[in-house]
């Protein structure tokens, strides 16, 4: 799935890249912030490897995704934390490799796209950050400020924006930014997205890319692996971890948005259905439009010699879930898993 994901990210960040020069173009404030050395920061949340770890990144995500006051975490009970489906991943996380190796070559790869692509940007460089393992977002963007960059591109590497995962990492990003550094200032008015590094000479321009559902590139990922598959293609049920409460609707719009692309690619040849599952780092709650309930709705109306594609439509990057959630999902649907891609 890495190498696939290259292009992506090298097409929308040339295009982020282009949009941020017009822009200083147009206001004529800081213009030679997009002259010099750009630095692009992935951002993901990690995967913990060991119970142990998972404890504590557990306690941290029931804190973002149920809004569980940080004096209350200690009282959350171990079952609820760490349970079968958290080990079994874990588990299959570790036959499969960590995810930090495909990354950082992931970064050298895209490194290399984006100098080869657009030398009129300058020196490119690229490295990865996550929230609850090393090395932290902190800690990457510390060694920003100390190494001169004069852009700062911050790149979730989730393509469906939620609160619980590209905004609680740009809001650390924030938080870092806001204590390490200061705003610029031209004629006594603050510079926006301009930082400088206190008793030092260096400054630079922050811009993100956390929005990206909608980018063309996104659906082009999955119509390449679907019409490799399309003549056992009988049904396609895209699937996605999910979300409650606040902007939980715009989250699964973005993400019918997506599917609707990808249909369209394929001329809408096939039924298809948008599902849903509870996360690894979630609790096990029902859910209305499970992939149970949504395969099901499709088995009964499939030729008995093609297949219903299960497409995990917001895991470009592998992770616990397509390492272990879904496929036990799938498992353990005895009546129609022979008939599932």
């Amino acid at each position: 799935m890495i190498h696939g994901y290259g292009r992506i990210v090298t097409q929308s960040l040339w295009n982020e890249l282009r949009k941020t020069a017009t822009y200083e173009r147009r206001r004529r404030v800081c213009t030679d912030v997009i002259k010099g050395k750009t630095h692009v920061l992935f951002l993901h949340m990690g995967l913990p490897r060991t119970e142990f770890y998972a404890k504590g990144f557990l306690r941290k995500s029931a804190n973002v995704y149920y809004q569980i006051p940080k004096k209350l975490e200690r009282y959350i009970p171990m079952p609820f934390l760490v349970n079968g489906r958290v080990r079994d991943a874990i588990a299959k996380y570790g036959e499969a490799g960590c995810i930090e190796e495909p990354l950082a070559a992931f970064t050298n790869r895209i490194q290399g796209s984006l100098n080869s692509i657009m030398p009129e940007f300058g020196t490119i460089s690229c490295s990865s950050a996550f929230l609850f393992e090393e090395p932290s977002v902190e800690e990457e963007l510390v060694n920003t400020g100390k190494n001169g960059y004069n852009h700062l591109v911050v790149f979730p590497l989730y393509p469906h924006f939620s609160c619980a995962h590209s905004g609680f990492l740009l809001n650390e990003v924030e938080r870092v930014l806001q204590t390490l550094t200061i705003p610029a200032t031209v004629d006594g008015r603050e510079v926006l997205c301009e930082r400088i590094v206190p008793k030092s000479s260096s400054s630079f321009h922050v811009s993100t890319l956390h929005r990206w559902s909608n980018h063309p590139v996104v659906s082009e990922y999955w119509l390449d692996i679907l019409q490799s598959h399309r003549d056992s293609i009988g049904d396609v049920v895209f699937c996605a971890p999910s979300l409650r409460g606040y902007n939980s609707k715009t989250y699964c719009r973005s993400i019918w948005s997506t599917c609707d692309r990808i249909m369209a690619g394929l001329d809408d040849s096939y039924p298809w259905r948008l599902s849903f599952f509870n996360s690894w780092d979630q609790w096990n709650l029902p859910l209305r439009d499970s992939i149970k309930a949504q395969t099901k709705r499709l088995a009964t109306h499939i030729s008995p010699e093609k297949r219903i594609a299960l497409v995990p439509v917001t895991s470009i990057i592998p992770d616990f879930n397509t390492f272990s959630v879904v496929p036990n999902i799938v498992a353990s649907m005895v009546s129609v898993h022979r008939k599932l891609l």
